[in-house]
């Protein structure tokens, strides 16, 4: 185990799963984040992850990675307690993790205030942005309607291989583990032509509220198509959904529908190359800012 020392006591590292999901919380709190204990115990489901401790046992700082194959993974949930920011923990933890997958292709998205970190450990970007949206869902706002051949359906387990095939062709790589757990909360819908899936968008709960995505389409108006039934299901609730659109039909109608930007992020990389997808379709949202 590999020890930092910072001030008078010394940082140990214990693995994520392992410690308690409000102990999580109650550190992502302290710098501003809104996870809950309940969208932490979602994401270490999907990906691995190191939490520093102090002295007394004290969660301090967490970093977590989500590998989507050997040569692919993304980076996400580094956070520091205020009380020890700028003193090297981040880079030293972000350094242990990432030895467990030294080949990989790395991707992340970056806050304003984390950019010089994540570029000194060796990542770059600064042109692709994700907007995160939050307000309260209004499932009033006028869309236009599927297509006479369409028609949709919500999405169980069942369609795990086609939801798998349409995602990957859009993300360039396979995020089955991800997507396994969001359709096993059954709260998913599908665009179907024939019966041929062409569209689709997930959501599972967070906290007090609910995230949309990811959500992946041929074009806008089906993504918009699916998104509106989410947002009518959750009329008057708080919900969130991250997108890397930053104008179109898509942010017109999200903004009718009572979502406005909360944060924009920076997407980084490191190590060559990155996944893209291959077909027609699109990721129009994130499945969260960690995961992508």
């Amino acid at each position: 185990m590999e020890l930092l020392k910072v001030d008078s006591f010394e940082l140990r590292t214990v693995d994520i799963a392992d410690v308690e999901a409000n102990h999580l919380h109650a550190l992502s709190m302290a710098v501003g984040w809104r996870y809950h204990a309940n969208e932490w115990c979602f994401l270490r489901q999907c990906g691995i992850g190191l939490a520093a401790l102090d002295e007394i046992d004290r969660v301090v700082a967490t970093a977590m990675l989500f590998p989507y194959d050997q040569a692919f993974a993304t980076l996400g949930m580094v956070i520091v307690s205020p009380r020890l920011q700028g003193q090297g923990v981040a880079p030293w933890l972000v350094r242990q993790l990432v030895a467990k997958h030294p080949a990989a292709a790395l991707r992340l998205n970056a806050t304003e205030v984390s950019r010089r970190l994540f570029s000194g450990l060796g990542f770059t970007g600064d042109t692709e942005k994700v907007h995160l949206l939050r307000g309260k869902a209004r499932g009033s706002a006028e869309t236009p309607q599927p297509g006479k051949r369409q028609r949709i359906e919500p999405l169980s387990q069942d369609h795990l291989p086609a939801v798998e095939d349409l995602d990957r062709a859009a993300f360039g790589v396979s995020r089955r583990t991800v997507l396994q757990r969001l359709l096993r909360e059954n709260n998913g819908y599908g665009l179907f032509e024939a019966d041929r899936l062409v569209a689709f968008a997930l959501r599972r709960a967070a906290g007090r509220g609910h995230i949309v995505g990811p959500v992946v389409a041929d074009d806008e108006t089906d993504a918009i198509v699916l998104v509106r039934r989410h947002l009518v299901d959750l009329d008057g609730q708080l919900v969130r959904l991250d997108t890397v659109r930053d104008d179109g039909l898509l942010t017109d109608f999200l903004a009718q529908s009572g979502l406005v930007a909360i944060e924009t992020l920076t997407t980084m990389s490191k190590n060559t190359p990155q996944p893209s997808g291959s077909g027609s379709a699109g990721v129009f949202a994130l499945a969260g800012p960690s995961l992508c």
